[in-house]
């Protein structure tokens, strides 16, 4: 087994030009983290040094997705790493994430909730096509954003024919914490095979 399957995912063969994509992301990741350490010392953040490799992983997860079929990816996870998922794979402007760090947002019902809660939605072009990502919202409940995110792939899935219904993606991401087993992230599990509730499979 070791030798069938480790030496060949243990040792994934890149091309160059796909290294040096994958470097160039690590850069801006750790490069945004820094800035926000420079600028913003005492703010909130919850950031994502030591573990910058999601945001390549996530990029290269939607390229793939892109490149097979799929037109939606939903994307649920709690606060860690997430300023920098938005700005580095959902393409939110930096200059917006800025202003919220520096306290300037539009006084209107909605507003002014913490930035790390924040949800958003953009489209990237893949070698597939175009894909819609859209990440939930989540609260300080961490656990709550999974069966969001689910139900949010299934409402989508069922306004697709049966024959297209695939071209939707669900993306939870956890701590460890908030995976133990029981609760809502228990009962999510649970329900993925009823038929009223699947959604072909989860990452």
């Amino acid at each position: 087994i070791q030798q069938r399957i480790e030496s060949v995912v243990g040792k994934p063969t890149f091309s160059d030009e796909e290294k040096r994509r994958f470097l160039s992301e690590l850069t801006a990741a750790e490069g945004l983290e820094r800035y926000l350490g420079a600028k913003f010392p005492g703010a909130k953040r919850f950031s994502l040094e030591g573990g910058d490799s999601l945001v390549t992983m996530l990029k290269e997860m939607i390229r793939h997705a892109g490149k097979n079929g799929t037109r939606e990816v939903v994307l649920g996870m709690a606060h860690r790493g997430r300023l920098n998922v938005l700005i580095n794979v959902l393409g939110k402007k930096p200059e917006d994430l800025f202003d919220e760090f520096a306290g300037k947002h539009k006084e209107h019902l909605g507003t002014g909730d913490v930035k790390y809660h924040q949800g958003f939605s953009s489209d990237v072009e893949t070698e597939g096509g175009l894909v819609h990502l859209a990440l939930a919202f989540n609260p300080s409940h961490l656990e709550i954003v999974s069966p969001v995110v689910i139900g949010s792939v299934r409402a989508r899935r069922d306004r697709l024919d049966e024959a297209r219904s695939n071209m939707v993606l669900p993306i939870t991401i956890h701590g460890d914490a908030a995976i133990a087993g029981q609760g809502v992230v228990q009962e999510t599990l649970n329900m993925s095979q009823a038929r009223g509730y699947e959604v072909g499979g989860t990452v």
